[in-house]
């Protein structure tokens, strides 16, 4: 059953497939509504940068603070570094953590690797770099929203050791995928992620091939050992439910420390919505604690 809160923020469905829409206009709608939103929070430092060619955003609440590589969703489409400003900015002060948040190129105009890419390049700068903006880069984890989670996903089945843990919030894993949320099944339309996520799969991944690679579909991976711990947030209202919850049973199986956490209720889209909802506000006190203790912990 949809949480009355979820069941308020339900969108109107519209019936133009996004096949048939004008993306470049849903993309400056997105950007006009987000720009309009009065909610900041002040982080004490924020500054777009220059990630050896890929744009980035840093909200630091201080000096020599963890950063926390954050890769936006929107279906490897929409979104940008506006439409998840908001949001990037209660996370950084909730968390204590130093924000990057990377504003990688787009698909269709840029399908897969060019996003997958643009992430490893900032996250190989942030290492490079981060200490001449006041970062501590001895500790960097990765945290992606939908398709941003596919690839903070992606990039550590590319490169184990990229990343100190990944938080992946309701990620897409599997390009091939055959659930039963996949298909509807004792999942309410919400507005927020409908049928059309098979044309997002084909903007980012055009070709079977590039459907079956691990690091675009980490789920089909042969081998998940050696991966950072994870924490992987579902939504029980949610297309990609069963196969985030899939790949956190994976990891888990293949030894790697996972937690697995599903918000009963809420649909796509209720992560980056603190001032909506109350779940919103638990999971970011859910990672908040999980970084905090990894800061906490002794390092190897």
């Amino acid at each position: 059953m949809l949480h009355p809160q979820a069941r308020a923020a339900v969108l109107p469905e519209d019936d133009t497939p996004l096949a048939e829409a004008d993306v470049v206009a849903l993309r400056t709608a997105d950007r006009d509504a987000a720009l309009a939103d009065t909610i900041r929070i002040d982080v004490e430092h924020v500054a777009d940068l220059d990630a050896d060619g890929v744009p980035v955003r840093l909200y630091r609440p201080e000096e020599d603070a963890p950063v926390l590589l954050y890769v936006h969703g929107g279906g490897w489409v929409f979104h940008d570094l506006e439409t998840h400003d908001a949001f990037c900015r209660y996370l950084a002060h909730a968390t204590g953590w130093a924000l990057v948040a990377v504003d990688y190129r787009r698909a269709p105009e840029h399908p897969y690797p060019a996003p997958l890419d643009d992430v490893a390049t900032a996250l190989a700068w942030v290492r490079a770099h981060g200490d001449e903006h006041g970062l501590d880069t001895s500790l960097v984890a990765g945290l992606g929203d939908s398709s941003g989670a596919n690839l903070v996903a992606g990039l550590c089945v590319r490169d184990r050791g990229a990343l100190a843990y990944q938080v992946l919030v309701y990620p897409p894993v599997d390009a091939l995928a055959d659930f039963g949320s996949r298909r509807s099944e004792g999942v309410a339309e919400n507005g927020f992620l409908s049928a059309d996520m098979d044309w997002y799969w084909d903007q980012y991944a055009p070709t079977d091939d590039a459907k079956a690679a691990p690091e675009v579909s980490p789920l089909r991976a042969a081998d998940l050992s050696g991966l950072p711990p994870a924490l992987v947030v579902t939504a029980e209202h949610d297309l990609l439910r069963d196969e985030g919850e899939a790949y956190a049973a994976r990891l888990a199986d293949a030894g790697v420390p996972t937690v697995a956490w599903r918000a009963l209720g809420m649909t796509h889209g209720f992560w980056r919505r603190p001032w909506d909802f109350d779940a919103s506000r638990s999971a970011v006190r859910l990672v908040a604690g999980t970084l905090r203790d990894l800061a906490a912990s002794p390092s190897e």
